[in-house]
């Protein structure tokens, strides 16, 4: 249960925790290792281990304000005769909400004494539905995204890219509430107006697999006002970058500063009517990061960075390594985009540019080091010298290769990644 006071969450397990007699504590259904809580400020964590307050379903979606509720516990040793403070803000899973709305308020009881294994039990059923009455006789309208429950993946598909834009412009201009942990909920306008004009990026299987091994080992970079390869744009993973969980980032350059935008997809693993009210109230994606990138501003340690897969996508993009082609569009977008009279955006799938010459065959580098046999290189980064005199530096990632003579031997004991769907003539067919 979340208190009224500033939510706080234990920085150990990511569990919210509640108010017992005036000091935090983990909720009593919650089954820890032992660990004492460590509180830290909700804002703080990108992931919640957040549970529906009404029925206990891992996956919650909205934030209620009802009634200030607390109990008395009358377990026995530790929970015995302490006051336990449920506050006036809940969280609420999909169906709940859908029942709440529908005004179906004893069907979150018998859910959640079914999830407890004791719907068979009517003093417990009668318990929750006192419990929940108590909360939602003082109920307001209105409720809030949840912006850090860790729903399964999602895949989203080029195809229906200019659907998803639409949901989040929607979420942004509509009058659901968005949490205080990012500037979109001052900024919600702009940002949908931003949306609007974006370019859309989908980055299909293989560069998602090779940001995600750039971003690991992402030295310092540089910002400059040309980083972003556009001025407005949305871009989306094929599946969620770790450890994050970032699916998609969408970006808007003025002047010399970049504002950007970093969101997980939502809604995964609902069954379809939760899905499609969750779909036509929020959309598929929630923002939960944002920073300014200043122009000359420096990121040290970028691997670890909130940023760095975004950084990571678009130093590849700048040094050529990214082919883009048109996606093809739903035929159900386009039919709705043609009867609202709407351009259909032009979506464009990111692709590994196709490297004919990985392999140069040269028996010396740059440095005139002699191999007699061929050794994979590993995917790194390097300073690559650009600008007036050669004088400025910034990132370049050289791609996983073989190095050596064209017609010697592999040297043994490597494993081998392949990143790109085109595998080279000469490679193993499996780690060697």
């Amino acid at each position: 249960m979340m208190p009224a006071r500033d939510e706080m969450a234990c920085a150990v397990c990511f569990v919210p925790l509640n108010v017992f007699n005036g000091e935090y504590g983990h909720p009593l259904h919650h089954d820890t290792d032992g660990h004492q809580p460590v509180p830290v400020p909700v804002r703080t964590l990108d992931t919640v281990r957040r549970v529906c307050d009404f029925c206990g379903d891992p996956q919650s979606a909205w934030t209620i304000t009802g009634g200030n509720v607390a109990v008395l516990g009358v377990g026995v040793g530790d929970q015995q005769g302490l006051l336990q403070d449920l506050g006036a803000v809940w969280a609420a899973c999909v169906p709940c909400t859908i029942d709440i709305e529908a005004g179906r308020t004893d069907a979150p009881a018998e859910r959640a004494a079914r999830r407890a294994g004791l719907h068979r039990d009517a003093v417990t059923r009668a318990a929750y539905r006192t419990l929940h009455a108590g909360f939602l006789a003082d109920r307001r309208p209105g409720r809030t995204l949840i912006t850090t429950t860790a729903w399964p993946d999602l895949t989203l598909d080029a195809r229906h890219l200019p659907r998803i834009r639409d949901g989040l412009t929607r979420l942004c201009r509509g009058p659901l509430g968005l949490p205080a942990t990012t500037t979109v909920p001052y900024r919600r306008t702009d940002l949908a107006d931003s949306l609007d004009r974006a370019r859309l990026y989908w980055v299909d299987d293989d560069f998602t697999d090779m940001a995600e091994a750039a971003t690991a080992d992402l030295p310092a970079v540089t910002a400059t006002s040309n980083l972003a390869p556009c001025d407005d744009g949305l871009l989306i993973w094929s599946r969620s970058i770790a450890p994050r969980g970032i699916t998609a980032a969408s970006w808007k350059r003025r002047d010399n500063a970049t504002w950007i935008v970093l969101y997980r997809a939502i809604g995964g693993g609902l069954r379809d009517e939760a899905m499609q009210a969750l779909r036509g109230d929020a959309g598929w994606l929630t923002p939960i990061r944002d920073h300014i990138l200043d122009a000359g501003q420096q990121l040290g340690e970028c691997g670890s960075h909130p940023l760095a897969p975004v950084l990571a996508t678009w130093l590849l993009i700048a040094q050529g390594a990214a082919e883009t082609e048109p996606a093809a569009i739903d035929k159900n977008v386009r039919k709705k985009y043609a009867r609202a009279k709407r351009p259909l955006p032009d979506v464009r799938i990111i692709h590994i540019r196709t490297r004919h010459n990985a392999n140069t065959g040269s028996s010396r580098t740059a440095t005139s080091r002699a191999y007699t046999s061929r050794v994979w290189v590993t995917g790194h980064w390097r300073d690559q010298p650009y600008g007036p005199g050669r004088a400025l530096r910034r990132p370049v990632y050289i791609h996983p290769h073989l190095r050596g003579p064209k017609d010697a031997e592999i040297k043994l004991s490597t494993t081998v990644r392949i990143l790109s769907k085109q595998k080279p003539d000469d490679a193993p067919e499996a780690d060697v």
